[in-house]
């Protein structure tokens, strides 16, 4: 079972990027996972938590893609008939910028995972709609360019309104 969701968040590749690629800090806008300590390379492993329901399931998550800037994926196998693979890829076109956001459900049990379809779209949008609050989030806390901005000549002259 495979389910992916597109949307299309107003920063730089590399800013959503940076957002999407460091797992280590998912749990300051990601509504559903936690990720331990490790570093984010081709192969790694990491401790992964994921809530499901009000639920808690500690998973060990190995990157299987990542490719800056452009995708990361990573696999967390609980049984060996059944394994999740979930990603984000980002890429741009005429309209700008886009992330396709996808979650695959693999194995004998992942066919079985066809009912919960419904749900699983729902919880992709609750992520991605975390995402886009943390890229508002980011976006108001960078402070504006200061770049040439002019005073007027009374300020820098030292003369007041009431100076003439």
């Amino acid at each position: 079972m495979r389910e992916e969701t597109i949307f299309s968040p107003q920063i730089s590749r590399l800013r959503a990027w940076t957002l999407l690629a460091d797992l280590n800090r998912y749990e300051a806008w990601h509504p559903h996972y936690r990720f331990g300590a490790g570093v984010v390379e081709l192969g790694n492993k990491i401790d992964m938590t994921w809530t499901l329901m009000g639920k808690q399931a500690s998973l060990e998550a190995r990157i299987v893609a990542n490719d800056k800037p452009d995708i990361i994926r990573w696999r967390a196998a609980t049984l060996p008939l059944f394994s999740i693979e979930e990603g984000y890829e980002i890429y741009e076109d005429e309209t700008g910028l886009h992330v396709r956001h996808s979650f695959e459900c693999k194995g004998i049990l992942g066919l079985l995972a066809r009912p919960l379809a419904t749900g699983l779209r729902r919880q992709m949008r609750t992520q991605d709609a975390s995402f886009m609050a943390a890229v508002k989030r980011t976006i108001r806390a960078v402070s504006p360019a200061n770049r040439h901005k002019r005073r007027s000549l009374s300020v820098i002259k030292g003369r007041g309104k009431s100076d003439g």
